[in-house]
């Protein structure tokens, strides 16, 4: 069965909620049909004129992107116009357009986690929280004979994190009773018969959003016809938001993580605003642009904010407050995080992927 666009779907919205984007935002599938068959996929920061020949080239016919190539509301598709002439061109080829944008920026495992994990930030905590998700209690009661593979289903489907830990949950031995009756097709046992079977109770957090997701996850691999399992609500909740503030292993000059990330990002140059022997211990990342977040890297007493698109009065008001800057520009900040979705799609589904060769920084430094 080949794979559809929908499945790739359902695994991305499922990571990365659109939930979590911002009002302004416009995410998710913008052109095309959830059942087309895919035959490769094309990732990209941004779509052009150029990037959908390159698309048609390579036999691409759904293209991710991070930023949205429908972006405002749209009264009319005219060819005359460069989106427009963009959508026809998409429609004419079979084209399918999927965008994750500001719900991959927020999202655990989403770019600012990936930023913060290319710099190796430890303590990672939120820069500015804006939403936040319900949490359920999902207990699971399954054979010991099949505990790893219903594990390993509910944790690969986004349950048991709690803060910086992944994969978490607590797992009890115990003796579960029943007896089938007739017309049912026991896994285990007889007609009328009373079974005791070695089973364990696995125990774990799902966020709300993906409670469903989760649960259809577990159903799939849990070998009884009946699955015992309860769902409780919980008062604590999850919380998501823009940026991640850490701490680097070792304290370094702003000079020297400035070069560090020229290294990282494969950057012809960054900007820096501060002395460049200031100490830098704890930072704060905004993926693209993050001129709008120096106050809350201000408030949570950082030495520097890594970030694009920093304004010039920003930068005086950083500097004033004694927060140091380095602009590793929009682009510099966002496009590694495309190859870290290309691979992420390819070791789940295995299907043939292909990361732009096309440039979309509009910005060179003579």
């Amino acid at each position: 069965m080949s794979l559809s666009v929908l499945d790739i779907i359902s695994f991305l919205e499922n990571k990365y909620p659109i939930e979590l984007a911002e009002d302004f935002d416009n995410v998710g599938l913008l052109l095309g049909t959830r059942h087309a068959a895919i035959n490769k996929i094309l990732f990209t920061l941004d779509i052009t004129d150029e990037v959908i020949d390159e698309a048609i080239q390579n036999n691409c016919n759904l293209i991710i992107s991070h930023h949205p190539m429908i972006f405002k509301s749209i009264k009319r598709i005219m060819s005359e116009s460069i989106l427009g002439s963009m959508i026809s061109k998409c429609i004419k080829n079979d084209i399918n357009i999927y965008a994750l944008h500001t719900n991959f920026d927020n999202a655990n495992d989403g770019l600012n986690d990936f930023i913060a994990s290319k710099i190796n930030l430890n303590d990672i905590s939120l820069l500015s929280p804006s939403k936040e998700t319900k949490l359920y209690k999902l207990v699971v009661y399954v054979p010991q004979t099949h505990a790893e593979v219903v594990r390993e289903a509910l944790l690969e489907a986004g349950a048991g994190h709690i803060g910086n830990y992944s994969h978490c949950s607590f797992n009890t031995v115990g003796t579960g009773t029943f007896m089938p009756l007739k017309d049912s097709n026991p896994y285990i046992g007889q007609i009328n018969k009373i079974e005791y079977v070695d089973e364990l109770k696995i125990e774990t957090i799902v966020p709300g959003k993906k409670l469903s997701y989760v649960i259809s996850n577990m159903l799939k691999v849990h070998p009884y016809e009946e699955v015992a399992y309860d769902v409780y609500p919980l008062w604590n909740k999850l919380q998501y938001g823009t940026g991640r503030v850490g701490f680097l292993d070792k304290e370094k000059s702003l000079v020297e993580l400035s070069l560090e990330l020229k290294e990282i990002f494969k950057l012809d140059s960054v900007a820096i605003c501060g002395k460049e022997d200031t100490i830098v211990g704890k930072v704060a990342v905004v993926g693209g642009s993050g001129s709008s977040f120096i106050s809350d890297a201000i408030k949570m007493e950082c030495d520097c904010l890594i970030t694009g698109d920093i304004k010039h009065h920003d930068a005086l008001d950083a500097i004033s407050a004694g927060l140091c800057l380095i602009d590793i520009g929009h682009y510099g900040s966002e496009f590694a995080a495309m190859n870290y979705l290309k691979d992420l799609i390819e070791e789940r589904f295995g299907i043939e992927t292909v990361l732009t060769n096309i440039n979309t920084n509009p910005f060179k430094r003579v």
